[in-house]
């Protein structure tokens, strides 16, 4: 790991901006009041801040400032409502219950609801602590929203001052991964055997990449203002974006048969130079990523060229020595996956010239060719909505079910076993309890750890440090940390929230350091035993229930996109814009599919059955999508000039197999295929051996450059992922069977 590069990722990153921005919105309005003397009195001001800054995550302004409004109307609410009932228990308890269910029931309708939601039941809980009195309500709701209020501006007018900003760090941070995917890529290049490993760390990467693009569509793609702006630097950041999404695609089409290669080229160094070629390729683009992500303009210092010109001498060189008619296949892979690192090379250039946002480089960008709608999900706020998940099939409807009893038993605890800040109880549940299981075990074991680390590291710091402004640096510091990791590494920010609340209260209630810590660790245990145990027992719905639905939907999305890609071969192609919609659809549903295996890892081992058969799917899967993708890149550049009829069958025998896969994810014995798989190839065979024979002749005679030549390469190539479809598939239906049987 190279700790500068990852330095400058994180300085420079949205979430560091984030961290910053947070502090500052809680900070300042606390400054402020302490320096009127006012701090007292008007506490939940900087608390009102913090909790509407939870809430502020990514996405179109109008978004952004939407739920920043709603959760300041559910904040104030929901501290009057509990302010004024909180002395009766019985009622309180009831309140909490309803509530907690009802907030968040409400996530159905996206991850910013869900935020908004999460931060109003904090509030509720924050509440329920009886230290002031009932004619202190009314104040302190009004303090909160003000508080919430202010954070609102303060992100509004920093929008207005660098509106492009969070889409430049975001686009940045999506490249750098892409890097890293193209990075873990050139091992397959090293050795066949830890191929397995390889494939789990790209489907990792993979989900993440997703989930970055998704951010950046939502980014661009809703913003009322962006998609019809004339300026340079949006319309070249909407171009980046484009170049970037086609740019991972090349770099998942760039798949080969790659225990093939090995076995063709184990004499000489060819397949360590090519895994070198795709390693530095993945470093110069890391390089980009980080230069977006600054907000830098770069320059190409031509190493890329230089590196895929030596290596393609030595590629000819090697063989003008080592070709025969066993191996040629072997040539000709290796070949187009030369000429795709060529294409990304002319990407990364182009990202180069980009980062200038020079007015010459943005004429070449017309973002009206883009149907922005098309690429895009939207969440209305419907009531259908609302009720069709009031269902026990419904895992969000459960979830709210779940931490709903959680919180009530928590509840019950406290009041039966009075701590110093018991509250913290259900403060714990609520930031650990997940839908998923896997998710809430991950959670619970990080904020134990950095529980007792944020303990510690306050002894410590309160022990040696009695300098109350170096205290207060320590504590906007670790502020800083714990807000700035809460999305990458929850359990450093575990550790930055406790230091800075361990620091809070020496500066707000100073009493036995010993005491709060003691109670902090406490109620984290008790609140983490109360989630695991509910996430364990109450209401769970596994993700060994829910992966075949995810597979079923994969290959749903992926026979829209082969049927889509294929008919190019064979008759008119579809749009552009088709292609790049079915492929989203595959991509997202990969990506889904892939998120689910990584939970179903982590549940109870009486519940997971079959892991390495569904290990198997999501691989296959992984490997479809992506000769799908190599596919689609043939169909613009080859199929113009390579059409023919017998690639019709070939088509229609693939489709009619993901067909049968469907049925087979349904528990249905699917019809006989209508053709025999092997026989839609023949045509497709005979052509390729004819010309190969022809090629073959060719080079006896030592003609190197002929039409033959380039007919078969790409009819070779073509055929080649054909064929590699039809086997994956095939696979995918036999590991199915199996399974029925």
């Amino acid at each position: 790991m190279n700790y500068i590069t990852e330095f400058k990722k994180f300085i420079t990153g949205q979430y560091l901006a984030k961290g910053i921005r947070i502090t500052a919105g809680a900070i300042l309005p606390a400054l402020v009041l302490y320096w009127f003397d006012w701090l007292t009195v008007g506490i939940a001001m900087p608390l009102g801040a913090l909790m509407v800054s939870l809430t502020d995550s990514p996405g179109p302004i109008h978004h952004r400032r939407n739920g920043m409004m709603v959760s300041n109307i559910f904040n104030f609410l929901v501290a009057i409502l509990i302010g004024f009932t909180r002395y009766y228990s019985w009622l309180l308890g009831a309140e909490l219950a309803l509530l907690s269910f009802f907030l968040s029931f409400i996530g159905i309708y996206g991850n910013r609801a869900s935020s908004v939601g999460l931060i109003a039941i904090i509030i509720m809980v924050l509440n329920i602590d009886v230290h002031t009195g009932q004619q202190r309500v009314m104040q302190d709701a009004f303090f909160m929203l003000a508080g919430g209020v202010w954070y609102m501006l303060l992100s509004l007018l920093l929008y207005t001052l660098r509106p492009y900003r969070l889409i430049q760090q975001a686009l940045g941070e999506c490249i750098i991964t892409t890097a890293s995917y193209l990075e873990v890529k050139s091992k397959l290049y090293r050795s066949p055997e830890g191929f397995d490993e390889t494939y789990k760390e790209l489907l990792s990467l993979q989900i993440d990449i997703h989930h970055q693009q998704e951010q950046l569509r939502e980014l661009m793609f809703k913003a009322r203002g962006f998609m019809r702006e004339s300026t340079a630097k949006s319309r070249i950041l909407l171009m980046m974006f484009i170049d970037s999404v086609d740019l991972f695609e090349q770099v998942m089409t760039s798949q080969q048969d790659y225990k093939l290669l090995h076995e063709y080229f184990r004499e000489g160094d060819m397949m360590e130079r090519f895994r070198f070629l795709i390693a530095e390729t993945a470093h110069e683009l890391e390089r980009i990523g980080l230069v977006v992500q600054s907000g830098f303009p770069s320059k190409d210092k031509g190493r890329l060229d230089q590196l895929i010109r030596e290596t393609e001498d030595a590629f000819v060189a090697y063989r003008d020595t080592h070709l025969k008619s066993s191996n040629i296949e072997g040539f000709i892979s290796l070949r187009h996956v030369l000429n795709s690192i060529k294409d990304i090379a002319e990407r990364i250039k182009r990202l180069h010239r980009y980062s200038t946002y020079s007015s010459e480089v943005s004429k070449e960008v017309k973002p009206d060719t883009v149907d922005a709608e098309k690429f895009v999900s939207s969440q209305e706020m419907d009531l259908k909505l609302f009720a069709g998940n009031l269902s026990w099939k419904s895992n969000i409807f459960r979830h709210s079910l779940r931490v709903s009893i959680c919180i009530l038993t928590g509840y019950i605890i406290a009041q039966f076993f009075p701590f110093g800040h018991s509250y913290w109880i259900l403060l714990t549940i609520v930031t650990i309890l997940k839908p998923a299981y896997g998710l809430t075990k991950q959670r619970n074991i990080e904020r134990l750890i950095g529980t007792l680390a944020g303990v510690g590291s306050g002894f410590l710091l309160l022990s040696l440090v009695h300098n109350n402004t170096a205290l207060f640096v320590s504590l906007i510091l670790s502020m800083i940390i714990g807000y700035s990791f809460l999305q990458i590494k929850y359990v450093v920010s575990v550790v930055g929230i406790t230091l800075y609340v361990l620091l809070s209260f020496h500066f707000l209630h100073p009493v036995d350091f010993r005491m709060i810590s003691t109670d902090r660790v406490i109620d984290t245990m008790i609140g983490s035993a109360i989630s695991f145990f509910g996430a364990l027992f109450i209401f769970p719905k596994w993700e060994q229930e829910q992966v075949p639905e995810y597979l079923e939907k994969l290959m749903e999305a992926n026979l829209r996109y082969f049927a889509a890609v294929s008919q190019a071969f064979y008759q008119k192609p579809e749009a552009v814009n088709i292609y790049k919609i079915t492929r989203k659809e595959a991509y997202v549903a990969l990506a889904n599919l892939s998120d689910a295996f990584q939970r179903l890892l982590s549940e109870p081992k009486k519940n997971v059955r079959n892991t390495e058969m569904l290990h198997q799917l999501v691989v296959s899967n992984h490997m479809l999508t992506s000769h799908i993708a190599s596919l689609a890149t043939y169909a613009i550049s080859l199929a113009p000039r390579y059409k023919s009829d017998a690639f019709k069958p070939v088509a229609e025998s693939i489709q009619q197999q993901m067909k049968n896969a469907m049925e087979l994810l349904q528990h249905k014995t699917p019809a006989a295929l209508k053709d025999a798989g092997e026989n839609s190839f023949s045509r497709v065979r005979d052509m390729v051996q004819g010309l190969l024979h022809k090629r073959l002749e060719e080079i006896k005679e030592g003609t190197e450059f002929s039409n033959v030549r380039k007919e078969l390469s790409g009819y070779k190539t073509i055929a080649d992922q054909f064929e590699l479809i039809q086997t994956i598939i095939t696979d995918i239906n036999n590991i199915l069977r199996k399974q029925q049987v």
